[in-house]
């Protein structure tokens, strides 16, 4: 008679104490781990979390050969503002911006804010603990709206994963969903909106134009899993990135005025309008000198998903 796999576990756990030990100590961790998702508020030790926000920027700038240079907004923060971060672009698999980035949080570097990301990744353990340890918070609507209540810094990809699927290491793409979610939680709550751009994140990895675009559309359908064909250093499908050279560029503060509960979609579209302009702003200043020159050369495509697209340097956005 073959053995259940739960016997043939408890046979290997009950040979190994310390493994057992260590297996229950993280499974009360894990299960306790749960609330902070969506709480607002820092998780673990606070030296914990720089040091992994250092070690892995080490990692990328050392080991990855991926350097990293950063410049503040030029104006100012109003530190009596609530802020929420916007950033692009949202890359194959958004490494530059988790491995990189994670500092500019956990050291206020130009503020502390508690970044979205998809609710799934929570599910990884271990890599929970260190997305909760370097302040990210699940995505979702009740969890952001937690941050917002409390107070706090927001951070917010608004491409999400139809911007994932379209990665090109080719193209610069934004992405916005069509109703502005993002916007119109940022004018609820009062929030001032501030971009930032990571030029390198879609050079890190080579992807597969139209083809690998048809592929992830594919596997997430089906699969639910936003899986992006791409190959990295040496030339291998694998996530070690390219090395490439990282530049973190932040735009001014676009301010939203008071708190407004219910507000209209003419509100909502005359604080993205702003938006906009400053991201093209910040996009248009950098572009030459952070990207590969034929990249550059292409501007930058914005796109409301479901709609279309409105790219080069001088298209105008599209209206809800």
């Amino acid at each position: 008679m073959i053995p259940s796999y739960a016997s043939t576990l408890s046979d290997a756990l009950a040979s190994r104490p310390a493994l057992a030990s260590f297996l229950t100590l993280y499974a009360c961790c894990y299960w306790a781990s749960g609330r902070a998702i969506s709480r607002p508020a820092p998780y673990g030790p606070r030296w914990l979390a720089a040091w992994l926000a250092s070690f892995f920027t080490w990692v990328m700038r050392v080991v990855g050969k991926c350097p990293i240079t950063m410049e503040p907004p030029e104006k100012p923060l109003d530190a009596s503002r609530q802020t929420a971060v916007v950033w692009h672009p949202h890359g194959a698999y958004t490494t530059m911006c988790f491995m990189h980035c994670a500092q500019f949080t956990v050291a206020a570097q130009p503020l502390q804010w508690y970044p979205g990301v998809a609710p799934v990744l929570f599910k990884l353990p271990f890599f929970r603990e260190m997305l909760l340890l370097l302040n990210a918070r699940s995505v979702d609507r009740r969890s952001l709206e937690a941050v917002a209540r409390a107070g706090h810094n927001i951070g917010i990809q608004p491409g999400g994963i139809p911007e994932q699927l379209l990665s090109n290491h080719r193209r610069e793409i934004a992405l916005f969903p069509r109703h502005l979610g993002f916007v119109r939680l940022a004018v609820r709550h009062g929030i001032d909106l501030l971009p930032v751009y990571i030029f390198g994140e879609n050079q890190a990895y080579h992807t597969f134009g139209h083809a690998g675009q048809a592929f992830s559309a594919f596997t997430f359908k089906w699969l639910g899993v936003p899986l992006v064909p791409v190959t990295g250093r040496f030339g291998l499908p694998w996530l070690v990135p390219l090395p490439t050279r990282v530049h973190v560029r932040w735009g001014n503060a676009v301010p939203v005025g008071p708190p407004t509960p219910d507000p209209t979609d003419n509100q909502v579209q005359a604080v993205f309008d702003r938006y906009l302009a400053e991201l093209r702003r910040v996009f248009d200043a950098h572009k030459d000198a952070c990207l590969p020159a034929e990249v550059a050369a292409k501007g930058l495509t914005v796109i409301f998903h479901g709609r279309g697209a409105a790219g080069g340097p001088s298209a105008t956005s599209s209206k809800l």
